[in-house]
């Protein structure tokens, strides 16, 4: 019996080997390809000196622009590749008398624990995997066993997103993390443009990996065709992010693609803000999106980018915007419909003076009070899609 179990894990670890190999294989292959795109150059610069033909010279310069993004591209893919063979993690064996503890306690729950392992990752958190099952009476979920677990190790765990719900009588491996240092409340209110059916903003709160991030759309005109545009934007933009890449090279990727497509009808605006729950940071980065705003009680900071929309410029040149915040802080996006049309003219400017004003502390009320004092500014006129994003995060009371 020792001995199956020996040889199916040795075929289990030559396994997981073949596929390392893999993926290196094919990260280095994506890699010599961002080489070959980069070196790729239709023409010396002597040599370009010499067409004297205009559309001659523009179509070179746009196959180097091309050649030199699709190497960013790879070479991107390449070190995702990379950073998922090889994550700089550390497991460690729980064992001593803790982990007996665990063990027994659980198995008065009709939990039955094959082994538990501590996964420390670069910033030094609490990640916790433990390999179990169920008695044939016994049923627990995996939010139920991060109570047991919390109370247990005295450290405050919630269970990770992609773990099974139920757990029963076939071992699985679950996943914990400890729980971030604030939690948060979103809401969004939102205007149609007048004599349309559907609005050309887009927008999406998603977490993942103990970050927030939201994302708001702008398209270009309104209706079927701009909801269409900017629904694409926040579509890619959710899933570059989710591959783990950061706002920058998501910003830049996004920007190459719609600069390759060549249609100048279709400029979308691209607003994010990423919050850290762990560290209590915002990271905000624009593609030609209005002004965020950061409230902290009676003060409110507005936070803008010169940048053009998605596809004006190869150079999106500014560096995302980092921003400390503290209990109670709310971060507010807006499109522009919420900002343009004011019978005062700088409309931003005196949102935020509108902002500061405000007293309330829901994120709900403070989305709704907002786009309420849009439209009185516009004279009840409603002459371009309006959205409002509203963020707040509050201390973890579990944390003290």
């Amino acid at each position: 019996m020792r001995d199956r179990i020996e040889t199916g894990e040795r075929q289990t670890d030559y396994l997981l080997d073949y596929g390392r190999r893999r993926i290196l294989n094919c990260a280095d292959t994506f890699a010599g390809l961002a080489a070959a795109f980069a070196g790729m150059c239709p023409a010396q610069e002597g040599e370009a000196q010499k067409l004297c033909d205009r559309e001659s010279l523009w179509r070179e310069r746009q196959a180097r622009e091309n050649g030199m993004a699709c190497a960013f591209y790879m070479q991107k893919a390449s070190g995702l590749m990379q950073e998922a063979v090889c994550p700089n993690v550390r497991i460690v064996r729980l064992g001593g008398r803790q982990e007996k503890q665990i063990v027994k306690a659980l198995a008065g729950e009709g939990i039955l624990v094959r082994d538990i392992c501590l996964i420390r990752g670069q910033e030094d958190r609490i990640e916790l995997c433990v390999s179990l099952c169920t008695r044939r009476d016994t049923t627990v979920t995996s939010a139920e066993l991060a109570g047991y677990l919390s109370v247990l190790m005295n450290v405050r765990l919630v269970a990770q997103k992609r773990n099974p719900y139920f757990i029963g009588r076939e071992t699985v491996n679950v996943y914990f993390e400890e729980e971030p240092a604030f939690c948060y409340l979103s809401a969004s209110a939102t205007a149609v443009r007048e004599n349309e059916t559907v609005s050309g903003d887009s927008f999406s709160f998603f977490e993942e990996d103990g970050k927030v991030t939201a994302i708001l759309s702008d398209g270009v005109g309104s209706g079927e065709t701009a909801a269409a545009d900017s629904s694409r934007v926040v579509d890619l933009t959710e899933r570059m992010l989710e591959t783990g890449l950061d706002c920058r090279t998501t910003l830049e990727m996004l920007n190459g693609m719609a600069c390759a497509g060549n249609v100048e009808e279709q400029m979308p605006t691209l607003d994010l803000c990423r919050i850290d729950l762990r560290k209590g940071e915002c990271e905000i980065a624009k593609a030609g999106a209005v002004s965020t705003y950061i409230k902290r009680g009676a003060l409110v900071e507005k936070i803008s980018a010169d940048t053009l929309p998605l596809g004006l410029s190869r150079d999106m040149g500014q560096e995302p915007i980092v921003r400390s915040l503290r209990d109670q802080d709310m971060v507010i996006l807006l499109s522009d419909g919420a900002v343009d049309d004011w019978l005062c003219m700088d409309g931003e400017f005196f949102m935020m003076r509108q902002i500061e004003q405000l007293t309330v502390s829901s994120p709900v009320e403070m989305a709704n009070l907002l786009l309420r004092h849009a439209i009185g500014q516009s004279q009840g006129r409603i002459r371009d899609d309006m959205t409002v994003l509203v963020a707040g995060i509050w201390e973890n009371p579990q944390k003290n």
